[in-house]
């Protein structure tokens, strides 16, 4: 029995050791392990306990449209463009990643987004509402001609008179936004061939945003990394449309990289910038630092579409291949490679950011970035986008053609037409448990290193009395007097 003793208390002085050990290296290791489990938790995969959030988002979405009233219509282009902002026209929005499908070989998954609008009776207006804007249809027939000869412009300017086009158009903002009306230039586009419209599908109605809901082709076919690759993040798109790079631009200005929009990069910095693939835009664009603070106690950084965003190449030289040609006004993104020809620019709302020179072409452009600026705020160990703001305005180039006589003496100048706005904040219920995470995330590493310094404590106490409690005091040797031979000889008799 004292001898099982020593040994049940060096194996337990091991186990204890061994229990140090683990501690301390979970503690060194603590930031590639929580990394590991959070992305085994947010990858895209029908497992993963975000999946099907990510499938049909449950967070309340809003779509928001302001259309720009042209009051002055009749006196253009005599006097500037007076324009007044109607709005907001809002929409519950649903939204759904339909056609989902995974490929294993590459670690991708590829879908389609199908987005359904519903009106919501809290918009400041009703669909009823009488709006005048630019004729978008007249503009854009005329920008197509813009390279075309003399006759074939002068029988453009005749069918224009002939159908009775004007230089605006009033019609109810429901038909204006996604119920369409109808326009005999419609129909005689189906007649022509497709290098006089641009590759534009037959269409039978017109409207800013006709044939959009319910539909799937919206933002296109998307393939996505799914993060299940060590050292991977989920959501980061690897084609669009089946396109590897853009066959609208050249050089840097053709790839297609950064976030899809839904998953962000961990561990964002000050320093760094947040690269994002906009299908609306058919272009990557990069999100520059603003600002941190905190949202309902959690930090966030702050990443905004700057002056720089849609430079003209005048500040940024890398810019110039997203021109399409003469890169003119500052603030501005030129997708008319993607619209089919149309005369289509976006820009921020009122020209936030813009060449001075777009704003004082019109009246009522307000500029103020609390209210028009894009930008996303994110938590920034996690990724986890806390305050998004989508924000764009829809713009028609114009400008003098002589040989249309609708034109003739129109100024060169970007025509606000309406712009979006898609705000979105985490419920507080999402915020609670991102501070636990952030809280297992920051102390995970310290608890682990706590342990390791009692369990190393414990090991040497243990030690300490092992020792002790082996050491016996020496015994007392009691020596007697040696016998002479005389007592020998006595003892015997």
């Amino acid at each position: 029995m004292r001898g099982r003793a020593p040994t049940c208390r060096r194996l337990a002085i091991f186990l204890i050791a061994l229990c140090a050990g683990a501690a301390l290296a979970t503690a060194l290791a603590w930031n590639s392990i929580f990394e590991s489990a959070f992305n085994s938790q947010i990858k895209l995969s029908p497992q993963a306990r975000g999946y099907n959030d990510w499938v049909a988002p449950s967070v309340p979405l809003f779509f928001d449209v302001y259309l720009f009233n042209w009051t002055n219509a009749e006196q253009f282009p005599e006097e500037i463009p007076d324009l007044v902002e109607i709005g907001p026209y809002r929409f519950r929005e649903h939204r759904r990643h339909v056609n989902v499908t995974f490929h294993p070989q590459n670690h991708s998954v590829s879908y389609r987004t199908q987005r359904s609008w519903y009106f919501d009776e809290t918009s400041n207006g009703t669909l009823q509402d009488n709006i005048t804007i630019l004729n978008v249809i007249a503009a854009s027939a005329i920008y197509r001609s813009r390279h075309w000869g003399f006759l074939r412009q002068k029988g453009l300017s005749m069918g224009l008179a002939m159908f009775g086009h004007g230089m605006s158009i009033s019609r109810l903002a429901g038909e204006l936004l996604f119920d369409g009306y109808e326009d005999p230039l419609l129909d005689l586009a189906k007649s022509l061939p497709s290098s006089t419209t641009g590759g534009a599908p037959p269409v039978d109605r017109f409207g800013l945003f006709y044939e959009r809901n319910n539909s799937m082709d919206t933002e296109g076919l998307v393939e996505v990394t799914t993060g299940e690759v060590s050292g991977t993040l989920p959501g980061q798109i690897l084609r669009w449309n089946n396109y590897e790079t853009l066959p609208y631009y050249s050089g840097e200005c053709a790839k297609i990289t950064g976030s899809a929009g839904e998953f962000m990069p961990h561990n964002l910095t000050e320093d760094g910038t947040l690269t994002m693939f906009v299908p609306d835009l058919c272009r990557t664009v990069n999100l520059e630092y603003e600002k941190s603070g905190f949202y309902d106690g959690l930090p966030y950084h702050k990443y905004t579409m700057t002056d720089i965003s849609f430079d003209n190449s005048t500040r940024t030289p890398v810019n110039s291949c997203f021109c399409n040609g003469d890169c003119g006004w500052s603030g501005l993104m030129n997708v008319s490679a993607c619209r089919y020809g149309s005369p289509s620019f976006l820009s921020l709302p009122h020209f936030l950011h813009g060449d001075p020179e777009l704003r004082e072409k019109v009246r009522g452009m307000n500029p103020d970035p609390e209210l028009h600026s894009f930008y996303f705020a994110i938590e920034p160990r996690l990724g986890v986008p806390l305050d998004v703001a989508g924000r764009f305005q829809y713009n028609v180039f114009i400008e003098p053609c002589p040989n249309i006589a609708l034109y003739e003496h129109v100024p060169k100048m970007m025509f606000p037409i309406f712009w979006v706005e898609q705000h979105v904040r985490v419920s507080s219920e999402v915020t609670a448990e991102l501070r636990m995470v952030r809280g297992i995330l920051d102390w995970g590493g310290a608890v682990c290193a706590c342990a390791a310094l009692v369990f190393a404590s414990l090991v040497l106490l243990a030690t300490c009395c092992t020792k002790k409690s082996q050491y016996t005091k020496p015994e007392e040797i009691i020596s007697e007097k040696p016998k002479d031979e005389a007592e020998i000889k006595l003892t015997s008799i």
